[in-house]
C-alpha cells in the first residue's frame, strides 16, 4: 500500500514540476491546445449541445468526459506529453525542456530516500 502512495505522490509532483515548466505564452498555448485535443472539445460539446438542447452533443460530450474520468485513463500524462511536444516541436521552444524521465527518476529517488 506504501508503494501505491508514494507512486501516486510522486506521480502529482512530477505533472505539477512539469505543468510549472510551461509558465511562458507558448507554454500556455501548447497546453490549452493539448487539453482541448484530448478533452476540450467534449466539454465544449456539453456545453453547447446543453445550452441549445441538443441532445445528441450532450451524448457526445457526456460519453467522451466520462470516459476520460473514468479510473486508469492516461489523460494527465497524455496532455502534457502532447502539450511539450507541441511546445518543442511546432512552437520551436527550447528553453525550458524538461525531460519527463530524468525528472520521474529524480522524484522517486528522492521519495525512496526518504522513506529509508
Amino acid at each position: 500500500m506504501k508503494k501505491i502512495i508514494i507512486f501516486w505522490k510522486t506521480f502529482f509532483i512530477m505533472v505539477w514540476e512539469v505543468a510549472r515548466t510551461m509558465k511562458t505564452l507558448r507554454g500556455l498555448l501548447s497546453l490549452f491546445i493539448s487539453y482541448m485535443i484530448f478533452h476540450g472539445w467534449a466539454v465544449l460539446f456539453f456545453v453547447i449541445g446543453t445550452i441549445s438542447g441538443n441532445g445528441w452533443l450532450i451524448a457526445i460530450g457526456s460519453a467522451v468526459i466520462i470516459f476520460w474520468f473514468g479510473p486508469g485513463t492516461p489523460v494527465i500524462p497524455l496532455i502534457l506529453i502532447v502539450a511539450l511536444i507541441i511546445q518543442r516541436y511546432i512552437f520551436f521552444e527550447s528553453t525550458h525542456q524538461i525531460s519527463i524521465k530524468e525528472k520521474w527518476v529524480e522524484l522517486n529517488q528522492k521519495y525512496e530516500d526518504k522513506h529509508k
